[in-house]
């Protein structure tokens, strides 16, 4: 019998304690052995809950260690404190903890991934990056030895949803807004959503099981969809294109770097038919080519199963080294094809700042608020000297400028 504690049972934690109850006989046939959550910790006991609960359910810290021992634990209450605190006490104890904490992982993975690794026991963390999608593992299991380049997606439901409402149905930012958060799509405060900070959490996760190493975050920028204008998306239907909040990290010539931001994506781009709050996650390698996974991105149900199959994972592997990640073999620094949209105000400075950075300038058109240029600018130059205007990265355009650059070529809107 496995005993498991698990701490915190808002709309994850008790979709673990379904997900073990509503599979128990299916667990115990993969296992060999029955699953069994012996105690809960909770911030308040006396919470109406809709889930009928036959475990010890505590506020109190002692209680629950005293309800052990435990063969593993559950970390499902968010944030960094005290989740920190929590799953360091377990790891030294040598106990597994499995967690959806997208940013307790980011911020903490690295350290914590090591304590694991001295107590020889497993931190797992499948749940906190595209919940239904088994991205994690995969890297750690049947892609653990393929070199990856580049890794790309859409990993915000939230956003991607608002974003298909505007693309398909014409519709406002502000209304599409409203309507997510009555949906439950989007929190009261959907800052983390808007600003990029839950995409920019889960990219650099992702960034550490592709390119062997927790990434430093300040070479992640991020940039999320609360500063988009709705003639954003019209200017991307009049060139072909779909605006995605896109998160991506590759290798560079010196570092692993990413960004998160809104990009123009081709309809020929596999991404682009990621909608609604579905999540999507390309892969790319000289091997591989380009591999694409699908899936929910979050969701009571997708995290919880998440969870319990990391638990499965981690069962049926524990006796075997798991690849934690890759060494990585670094580029040369790529250039971005980049459109550029210049109000009226703006025009004769950024023209001006072009002439004499003398950058290639492809092609222009004009709009109703001003007017779009197509440049060809290494990614630095761009991300580092043009500071005046709007940026929307856009990746992935091979068709139109395999000839053009010998790297990848990026789309931006700024």
């Amino acid at each position: 019998m496995k005993r498991i504690g698990l701490i915190g049972f808002g709309t994850v934690g008790s979709g673990v304690y379904e997900r073990l109850n509503q599979s128990k006989e299916e667990i115990h046939q993969v296992l060999g052995e029955k699953v069994e959550v012996a105690a809960i910790l909770v911030k308040d006991r006396q919470k109406k809950r809709t889930v009928h609960v036959d475990a010890l359910v505590t506020t109190n810290w002692e209680q629950f260690l005293e309800a052990g021992p435990y063969d593993l634990v559950f970390e499902a209450i968010g944030g960094i404190e005290p989740a920190l605190t929590y799953t360091k006490y377990w790891l030294e104890k040598g106990i597994p903890v499995i967690t959806a904490n997208k940013k307790l992982v980011a911020e903490k993975g690295e350290y914590l991934e090591k304590a694991a690794q001295v107590n020889s026991t497993y931190y797992g963390y499948e749940a906190a990056v595209a919940g239904g999608i088994p991205i994690i593992n995969a890297l750690k299991g049947t892609l653990a030895t393929t070199a990856i380049s580049r890794v790309s997606g859409i990993l915000n439901g939230t956003t991607n949803y608002m974003l298909t409402e505007m693309i398909e149905k014409n519709r406002s930012f502000a209304d599409v807004l409203i309507e997510a958060q009555q949906l439950g799509y989007a929190e009261a405060d959907p800052t983390d959503d808007l600003e990029g900070y839950d995409a920019w959490y889960k990219i650099r996760i992702l960034s550490r099981l592709c390119f062997g190493y927790w990434p430093q975050a300040e070479d992640f920028s991020k940039k999320g969809v609360s500063a988009m204008m709705d003639w954003h998306v019209e200017v991307g239907e009049r060139i072909g294109f779909k605006i995605k909040l896109i998160a991506e990290a590759w290798l560079g010539d010196k570092n692993v770097a990413g960004r998160v931001s809104p990009a123009f994506l081709t309809q020929t781009e596999p991404l682009t038919s990621v909608r609604g709050v579905t999540n999507g996650i390309s892969l790319e390698g000289n091997s591989i080519n380009q591999l694409l996974f699908i899936g929910p991105g979050a969701g009571k149900e997708a995290t919880a199963n998440s969870m319990v199959e990391d638990l499965i994972f981690h069962e049926r592997t524990k006796n075997f080294k798991k690849a934690e990640g890759r060494n990585a073999s670094y580029g040369n620094e790529t250039f971005t094809h980049s459109f550029v949209f210049l109000t009226h105000e703006q025009r004769d400075q950024a023209l001006q700042w072009v002439k004499d950075h003398q950058i290639s300038v492809l092609d222009t058109f004009s709009h109703h608020e001003g007017e779009v240029g197509s440049l060809n600018i290494q990614r630095s130059r761009l991300l580092n000297r043009i500071r005046f205007m709007e940026m929307f990265p856009r990746e992935n355009a091979r068709k139109r400028l395999i000839q053009r650059n010998s790297g990848r070529s990026d789309f931006s809107f700024l």
